[in-house]
């Protein structure tokens, strides 16, 4: 890999390097890094990588050109396109210039004034064209949706300022970002796109983070929160985390006892154990949770090195079952 040019002319700020079995895989992350982590272990160590797998800071991008519509997949380094099925609504524009058409052909072949009224929305009042963009962003959404909603992650609008809330309004996505872009955009701007769209959806994505750390105390007060690490660490180990805030640098060693439903500590990594905090970070994810990585200012519990939001209460006997592990 060192003599490989090729592999080191896009570099990022993350080199990861994972060796499991005899196979090497390396994967590049526009993540800072303060210092260079080696790890040996029965499990991979993902913490530093959390930002990306979280989907923190990945999102839709939409842009509403009515002469060519485009998808976008986005992420604070990257954007690629999606493509729309073939039969999409794509273009605005070139329905209007099919009805046009058809509508001339109407005339020529003797199509009575009735006949024609159908069609001809490109023309007329400012409210008849906001109905025939409305019934087509319809037709669009229907398609764009279908795709969404198979991995959902916010969407961003980007398009001219009177589009925006027609295409709302004829959306049923339940994740349409509050920011959007104003411009005209196509899918030849996709530098452009990239860094404006981050620029309006970091402080987003910022934003939700700051929501769930002030949630946290409303839900720590009725049994569906808690930052004692032990007690985190088991409810995500069997899927119970909504939201995780963990703290970078912080550790515990040992193993989870599944059947017992306990964990076994040890002072130190070795080759036997790994990081429970790594674990519960990757298994929350893995049950469709949120993982955040934060500081002193920003753990929602003073003096914590992890806290969580559960996605239920504990019951009592719950809390004494893992109690009774400590």
């Amino acid at each position: 890999m060192l003599d490989d040019q090729n592999f080191w002319k896009n570099s990022s700020d993350m080199l990861a390097y994972f060796i499991f079995d005899g196979e090497g895989e390396a994967t590049k992350l526009p993540l800072p890094v303060e210092s260079p982590v080696c790890w040996v272990g029965t499990q991979p160590y993902l913490l530093p990588l959390i930002p990306e797998l979280n989907d923190d800071g990945h999102f839709y991008l939409l842009a509403l050109n009515l002469k060519e519509v485009a998808l976008f997949e986005v992420t604070r380094s990257t954007i690629q396109v999606i493509e729309l099925p073939d039969d999409a609504a794509i273009s605005y524009t070139e329905e209007i210039e099919d009805a046009d058409n058809q509508k001339a052909l109407q005339h020529r072949s003797g199509v009575g004034e009735a006949g024609a009224m159908f069609h001809g929305q490109g023309s007329g009042s400012d409210e008849q064209r906001k109905v025939a963009i409305l019934h087509y962003f319809h037709r669009l959404s229907a398609d764009v949706e279908a795709l969404l909603n198979r991995n959902p992650l916010p969407l961003l609008l980007a398009g001219v300022e009177y589009v925006i809330p027609i295409y709302k309004e004829a959306s049923t996505y339940a994740y349409i970002a509050e920011p959007y872009l104003t411009g005209s955009y196509s899918s030849g701007d996709m530098l452009t796109l990239s860094a404006e769209a981050w620029e309006v959806m970091e402080p987003y994505f910022m934003q939700k983070r700051l929501e769930r750390k002030e949630e946290y105390g409303l839900f720590s007060a009725r049994g569906q929160g808690s930052s004692d690490t032990e007690t985190v660490i088991l409810t995500a180990l069997s899927g119970g985390v909504d939201t995780l805030f963990v703290q970078p640098g912080e550790d515990l060693w040992g193993t989870y006892d599944a059947d017992a439903f306990a964990l076994n500590m040890d002072e130190s990594p070795t080759p036997d154990n790994y990081s429970l905090i790594n674990e519960a970070a990757r298994k929350t994810i893995e049950y469709g949770g949120k993982v955040y990585l934060v500081d002193d200012e920003t753990m929602p519990a003073t003096q914590a090195t992890v806290a969580a939001i559960f996605r239920y209460p504990l019951t009592e006997v719950a809390e004494a079952d893992i109690s009774a592990t400590n």
